[in-house]
């Protein structure tokens, strides 16, 4: 094995905050360019994860363990990847939401109510829906969900790009 091999965690830190830039950028392009949120093209942002976690995960396996890379290893190497992406791109919908567009609570506020009456819902469930949607809105909660939400797609993606990202050595040790 190359001698100059990283830690698991300072290759995994590295290339999540590079996952976590591209995510951050891939957002502030939507918003600029006036993606509604519910359009599709929000799903690329897994594109991206998966394609990054593909990408560096096969760095680590070339470049720092021999060309081979357990089921196990291939794990934990693309969920750490994902999660330090997460906890990155948890910061920066604290940090838009709460410092850069805070007004945009209030357009997530509008549309989520407007559906509701699209729905024929009426006015008392509106309301408490709305309530617990304006609870649901606040910067640092939104940043809990999006660091709930990275974990378990993190465990998700990682549990299947492993089974196709693992390369175990045939000699035996």
């Amino acid at each position: 094995m190359n001698e100059s091999r990283p830690s698991n965690a300072n290759f995994a830190l590295t290339n999540g905050i590079y996952m976590g830039i591209a995510l951050i950028f891939f957002s502030l392009v939507l918003y600029l360019t006036g993606v509604p949120r519910d359009n599709y093209i929000q799903y690329l942002s897994y594109v991206i994860m998966i394609v990054l976690t593909i990408v560096f995960v096969k760095q680590w396996r070339v470049k720092h363990n021999d060309g081979y890379l357990t089921y196990r290893q291939a794990f934990s190497h693309g969920f750490l990847i994902i999660l330090f992406a997460t906890i990155l791109s948890a910061l920066y919908t604290y940090v838009f939401f709460a410092f850069i567009a805070p007004e945009e609570l209030q357009v997530i506020l509008q549309e989520a109510e407007d559906k509701m009456y699209d729905q024929n819902m009426p006015d008392e469930q509106i309301a408490i829906a709305m309530k617990w949607t304006a609870m649901m809105t606040k910067p640092w909660v939104m940043s809990i969900w999006v660091i709930i939400g990275g974990t378990i797609g993190g465990l998700l993606i990682s549990a299947v790009l492993a089974i196709f990202l693992k390369k175990e050595s045939t000699e035996f040790e």
